[in-house]
């Protein structure tokens, strides 16, 4: 019996060490990460068969996106602002052109 309260101890002692070990990022990158999930989800809504429909939403959606860099620039630094816009930009080469002319544009100011 004092064997099994044993391991049942180190067990729980165990369960809470590694459960602090989890997420190492700060809460400003927490909430930074969970906006830009969010952006892109909006966005990956926008991008089907019909996005022909949805122009001027995926447009609205780009310049939220490009804000959104703007805003979290020194949490991200330039080669991290620069590559998410370039990434963007590849994502929706095909589905509107303008999008990824206002993304590569605003990617050469980093």
């Amino acid at each position: 019996m004092a064997a099994r309260s044993a391991i049942v101890g180190a067990l729980l002692l165990a369960t809470f060490v590694l459960a602090g070990c989890g997420d190492s990022r700060s809460a400003t990158e927490n909430t930074m990460e969970n906006r830009f999930d969010q952006i892109d989800y909006q966005m990956s809504r926008l991008e089907t068969g019909t996005s022909s429909y949805n122009l001027d939403h995926i447009e609205a959606q780009t310049q939220k996106f490009i804000a959104l860099v703007r805003r979290y620039q020194d949490e991200l630094g330039p080669a991290e602002a620069k590559r998410r816009l370039t990434e963007k930009a590849d994502e929706l080469r095909s589905y509107c052109l303008p999008c990824v002319s206002t993304l590569e544009d605003e990617a050469k100011t980093y």
